[in-house]
């Protein structure tokens, strides 16, 4: 029987989701190591014990499996944020692709899912962020007065660290953190008893703009980009944060949308409406829903600009899709979800299950709530999984992005 603190040596053959290498020992065990590479040999240290599995730390690295690599960012270990700089790119995204039919299987219960029909890895696994949230770190005090560093938290643990700049974003956000935290606003802000976090977008006119706490809603929209249309986005409204990735997203489900025998749209979770614009085909209607007023208003404006007739409710997606849902074809709708990682709202999931819209398209940043959902809808049979696919939208991290696409079963 394992202690803590017992030393053993281990092989590496497999990362979980979330980045732990993965070693199995005689009898069964499972053991969880994090910053291993597929194929290490290591020596670890066993740190915790629990009912089905193990946890240990690297003491040393016997042999180096043939996918390690040298981490390019030197806080690479502390930061809680990358989890694959060790790593080769190709063994990185491999994993993440076992990764999603390992969770697709397990949580979701699909057990005939043995590939996925589409996957994209990212074009660059640096310099892609064109968002980047930082927290304040220390106080730092020189001739000029006092400003406040930024920085990262560190991994397990909830303290913050000062970082100058960080590989995954690109160079102009960089080239802005040292401005933008000595600026007038940035000095104001180190002053206050409790220093607000700083947000830096780069939009896709190369400009990169900052903010203390939440966004000013006096600002001019940002100008952002979906292929080659400009599209309206409120400085603290959601935009995907890897443009070359959501590009490549965007038009897979234009892809799966163009043949369905549908004439309504629901675009649930719909942002600044950025799958209503990319999804150009003729919809007899075409109804957004989100709770970001900000948002919406950008949503009215970018499918006014392109004639699209819209509808656009201001307003949750729990309380505004039955009433949707009931007053449209399910026959003839598609509904479309792009929540946030926490997924759907049980509500949502009921309400679905209730009306049945004939296709479901649902985009996720989070697999294992992705799974959750789909379980509760493709059980009784009422739905089937079509496609799957995955988007390597956060290289160098243990997220990425997934779509799916489920059809109503009829019987």
């Amino acid at each position: 029987m394992l202690e803590l603190g017992q030393v053993i040596t281990v092989t590496i053959n497999d990362l979980a989701f979330g980045g732990d290498g993965v070693a199995r020992l005689e009898g069964g065990a499972v053991v969880f190591v994090p910053f291993a590479a597929p194929g290490d040999v290591l020596e670890i240290e066993i740190t915790e014990q629990k009912k089905s599995y193990l946890r240990g730390r690297i003491t040393q690295i016997l042999t180096a499996g043939p996918d390690r690599t040298e981490p390019l960012c030197r806080h690479f270990g502390r930061c809680g944020g990358c989890s694959y700089q060790h790593i080769s790119y190709p063994a990185e995204f491999s994993a993440k692709q076992k990764q999603l039919l390992d969770i697709m299987q397990r949580i979701g219960g699909f057990r005939d899912l043995t590939s996925l029909d589409f996957s994209f890895p990212a074009p660059e696994i640096y310099g892609y962020r064109n968002k980047l949230r930082l927290e304040p770190s220390e106080p730092v005090r020189e001739d000029h007065g006092i400003y406040m560093a930024y920085g990262y938290c560190l991994k397990d643990s909830q303290e913050f660290f000062t970082v100058k700049e960080c590989p995954l974003a690109m160079p102009v956000i960089n080239q802005t953190i040292g401005k933008a935290i000595r600026s007038p606003w940035g000095r104001q802000n180190a002053k206050k008893p409790i220093p607000a976090p700083i947000t830096l977008r780069a939009s896709a006119d190369g400009q990169c703009h900052y903010y203390f706490g939440r966004a000013p809603v006096n600002v001019s929209w940002l100008k952002e980009k979906i292929g080659d249309q400009e599209v309206s986005v409120p400085l603290g409204s959601f935009w995907q944060v890897n443009s070359q990735v959501a590009d490549q997203l965007l038009k897979t489900v234009a892809s799966w949308a163009e043949p369905l025998p549908v004439e309504n749209l629901i675009d649930a979770y719909s942002g600044v409406g950025t799958f209503s614009i990319a999804l150009n085909r003729p919809f007899r209607e075409r109804i957004l829903i989100e709770s970001d007023r900000p948002a919406a208003d950008a949503a009215n404006l970018n499918l006014a600009t392109r004639g699209y007739g819209c509808q656009i409710i201001k307003g949750t997606t729990e309380q505004a899709l039955p009433k949707v849902l009931k007053t449209t074809n399910p026959k003839q709708t598609l509904a479309l979800l792009d929540p946030l990682r926490t997924g759907c709202q049980e509500k949502v999931l009921q309400t679905l299950l209730k009306y049945q819209p004939e296709h479901i398209f649902y985009i996720s940043c989070n697999p294992s709530t992705l799974a959750r959902d789909l379980k509760k809808l493709c059980s009784g049979g009422k739905y089937q999984l079509e496609k799957t696919a995955l988007f390597d939208m956060f290289p160098r991290t243990a997220h990425f992005e997934a779509a799916v696409h489920l059809s109503r079963q009829h019987r």
